[in-house]
């Protein structure tokens, strides 16, 4: 995946859930996905950039593509929440005496559910 070759872990993928902040490493593994798919010379140029620590070269890059990195946040976050409603609404139907752990399940869901409304009233206003 592209986290991993840009050397991230899940560790490093974060949205905060108070702040709606988002982890310099998504914007990095959200643009060079972008870029593979519309500018391998590009890609090339920003996973050395990455590997290298050059953050003025990743900056320059993040400048010029940032519509499409927000545009990609934008689609995966309103995709997650959508979902999120989607399976909250099935969990509800199942019977907590078979399903136990739907309480839980849905508190998760809510406190997902936060988190991704913050990132997304960050991103609308980026």
């Amino acid at each position: 995946t592209e986290m991993e070759v840009l050397g991230y872990s899940f560790s490093d993928l974060l949205f905060y859930k108070e702040t709606g902040d988002i982890s310099p490493a998504v914007f990095d593994v959200v643009l060079y996905n972008v870029l593979n798919q519309y500018d391998p010379g590009a890609a090339n140029s920003f996973y050395d950039a990455v590997m290298s620590g050059d953050e003025a070269t990743k900056a320059q890059y993040h400048d010029q593509y940032w519509q499409y990195t927000k545009e990609e946040l934008q689609k995966h976050v309103d995709g997650t929440l959508k979902d999120l409603d989607k399976w909250s609404e099935k969990a509800q139907s199942y019977d907590i005496y078979t399903h136990p752990r739907v309480p839980l399940i849905l508190q998760h869901n809510q406190f997902v559910k936060e988190t991704f409304l913050n990132v997304k009233a960050n991103l609308d206003n980026m």
